[in-house]
């Protein structure tokens, strides 16, 4: 009976470990990703107009809490443009003309473009940091942009590395 109970435990934990790594298809797309280390969660859905819809996922593992003592929230926004003309690099120039940020590193990620940038808040006062792709699927615009304070951001950032990295393009 004792093994029994252990086999059950080590199958439980093997399917929560697989559910966690489990890749998560963007609706609309050909892209997916996976949150490796598990303790994200899906927040919403926005709908911005016909052809632009935003997916909000939010780190939930544990608080996070700045040097001030506040809690901030690390979250994963997924952008999606249905019916984009234009290239990676006008996404990119659309998005920092609408909410300005300084460049620290611009790379080519897979077929796109990734960034690595800074910028104040405006509503908190705080300093963020991220990190950022742009892709193309077909006539689909994607922007994938992973935040947290600068606070908190050494102890995310290869968490952003990896998540990042597990984007498929089919």
């Amino acid at each position: 009976m004792k093994h029994i109970r252990i086999i059950i435990l080590l199958a439980l934990l093997g399917a929560f470990s697989f559910a966690s790594a489990q890749a998560i298809k963007i609706p609309e797309t050909n892209v997916s990703f996976s949150f490796p280390k598990g303790g994200w969660k899906y927040l919403n859905t926005q709908k911005v107009n016909n052809n632009v819809t935003v997916y909000l996922y939010s780190y939930s593992k544990k608080y996070v809490v700045d040097s001030k003592g506040d809690t901030t929230i690390p979250f994963m926004r997924v952008y999606i443009h249905k019916n984009y003309k234009g290239t990676v690099y006008d996404m990119a120039m659309k998005r920092y003309t609408s909410q300005p940020f300084q460049s620290l590193d611009e790379y080519p990620f897979k077929d796109g473009l990734g960034y690595w940038g800074a910028y104040t808040s405006n509503e908190d006062g705080k300093d963020y940091l991220f990190r950022m792709v742009y892709l193309k699927d077909g006539s689909t615009g994607i922007e994938i942009r992973l935040e947290t304070t600068r606070d908190n951001y050494n102890d995310f950032d290869a968490e952003f590395k990896s998540i990042l990295n597990t984007i498929k393009l089919k």
